[in-house]
């Protein structure tokens, strides 16, 4: 554990440390902005398929979609393509 210690004191002396709360920072806004998207993603998906639920027979003729198709597709979880 002392090496790991001293490893990364001396990563701290080599870099500029506003460099790294900068990057750290980056980071987390990067990580923020990618789990925003990815949560807007999942309800889109969950709203998109309970619509399709409710579709009725002429709705889906007009769509193109079958049954079967919709079945499938509404029996996905949110997280799922």
């Amino acid at each position: 554990m002392s090496t790991l210690k001293a490893k990364h004191f001396h990563l701290i002396e080599d870099m500029d440390i506003a460099a790294l709360a900068f990057a750290a920072v980056e980071r987390v806004e990067a990580f923020g902005a990618g789990a925003k998207e990815i949560v807007r993603t999942w309800i889109r998906r969950s709203n998109d398929r309970r619509l399709l639920a409710m579709m009725n027979e002429r709705m889906l003729d007009d769509i193109g979609l079958s049954n079967h198709e919709i079945r499938t597709e509404v029996a996905k979880y949110f997280w799922q393509k």
